[in-house]
């Protein structure tokens, strides 16, 4: 019994409560912006009408949950049962990463996770004022349902690619086919930065004449034909958008340099500081060394590629400031700030048991984002804002 009882995964289980009363408590006090809400009353929407969102994988989930469980409101619980899963999954995977570092004890590789799973930009009140999230860069997202659904998927399609450079095995290069179907089918948004830079990466690593990359350049060739069939449906199809709206209220894609980012962000110099302190510091620290790992080289040029993407690209239209081009950020800059980590983990591997001035330093930093991550957790409670 007593075995039974140590091996219930405790930690999992309060943070599970953790995120489901968080989602609740967006949905029912938080007015404005929370995506979760936004997105069931579209759902119901669309049904009234006979319709079904586009893309329709993170609407499907929530409806067949809804059919087996529904508490007063449609969707409600569906959604937070549906988005607590993910939270926790997310949670897995990154412990499950960072708890391969060999010699990392079981409590450290708890507390980093925790902190991957709360990290946020610097926040200095008296120059934001309210805003806390908006025109900065974070890899914590509360509020936006689709982008919580399609990031276990985003991380494991990253991995995949490591170990399919790493092993060349069919099996890897399957599970990206499906990873990246499932994120086509809840959000696109990884994969436009994902899209580009696989041939490029795999050319580098395993030779433009080697069966690899003849392989990435079909899967790009495939996930664009996807996206563009998507985006065919979303734009010109949707009768929720073609019937609904004029055709100046339409949605369409444009460039617009810096348009959506200058329009939230007061400060952007600050913003972008205080989005990147830790990997200014991390480069600072370490300069060129860490791009020897495919890893960091490969996470950190996504993150470039979805910062790019989203300084160029805007929508306009009723869509004109939902700055849908943002979501890819999140996730490459998760999957940047666990490379930095893993990096410093293995150099601290190196060094022995006492542990090295730039290890502290940087351990110093990231702990510093977590707690304005947490801050701005508790910001949801306390002023009932996510701005």
């Amino acid at each position: 019994m007593n075995r039974h009882f140590r091996n219930i995964p405790w930690f999992e289980l309060l943070l599970g409560g953790m995120i489901s009363f968080t989602l609740y408590f967006l949905i029912k006090y938080i007015p404005y912006g929370v995506d979760i809400k936004v997105h069931n009353f579209y759902l119901v929407e669309y049904l009234e009408k006979g319709h079904f969102p586009i893309p329709p994988g993170y609407y499907a989930m929530i409806y067949f949950v809804d059919l087996l469980l529904r508490i007063k409101y449609p969707f409600v619980l569906s959604s937070i049962l549906v988005l607590t899963l993910f939270l926790v999954w997310k949670f897995r995977i990154l412990r499950n990463w960072i708890s391969s570092t060999p010699g990392l004890s079981y409590k450290y590789s708890y507390l980093l996770t925790f902190g991957l799973m709360f990290f946020g930009p610097l926040v200095a009140p008296w120059v934001e004022t309210d805003l806390w999230y908006l025109g900065k860069f974070t890899p914590t997202i509360w509020h936006n349902s689709t982008l919580i659904a399609s990031l276990p998927f985003s991380l494991l399609l990253f991995h995949e690619t490591l170990k399919w450079w790493q092993n060349e095995t069919p099996a890897s290069f399957g599970k990206m086919i499906l990873f990246g179907v499932f994120i086509l089918l809840i959000k696109p948004s990884f994969l436009f930065c994902f899209i580009p830079l696989l041939p490029l990466f795999t050319g580098k690593i395993k030779g433009i004449r080697s069966r690899e990359f003849l392989f990435s350049l079909g899967y790009a060739v495939l996930f664009l034909g996807g996206i563009g069939l998507e985006k065919h449906l979303i734009y010109a199809w949707d009768p929720m958008i073609v019937e609904e709206y004029a055709i100046a209220e339409q949605p369409q894609i444009q460039i617009r340099p810096f348009k959506i980012w200058l329009h939230y962000s007061f400060e952007p110099i600050w913003d972008f500081i205080s989005s990147f302190l830790l990997s200014i510091s991390f480069f600072i620290l370490w300069g060129k060394r860490p791009f020897s790992k495919p890893a960091f080289s490969f996470s950190f040029a996504l993150l470039v590629l979805s910062m790019l993407i989203f300084w160029t690209f805007a929508e306009s239209g009723f869509r004109e400031w939902h700055a849908n081009f943002y979501w890819q950020i999140p996730i490459a800059l998760l999957l940047h700030i666990w490379a930095m980590l893993d990096f410093v983990l293995d150099f601290q591997r190196k060094k022995g048991s006492v542990i090295h001035w730039k290890t502290k330093l940087f351990l110093l930093l990231f702990g510093i984002h977590v707690l304005f991550g947490l801050a701005y957790w508790g910001r949801i409670f306390v002023e009932r804002i996510i701005s």
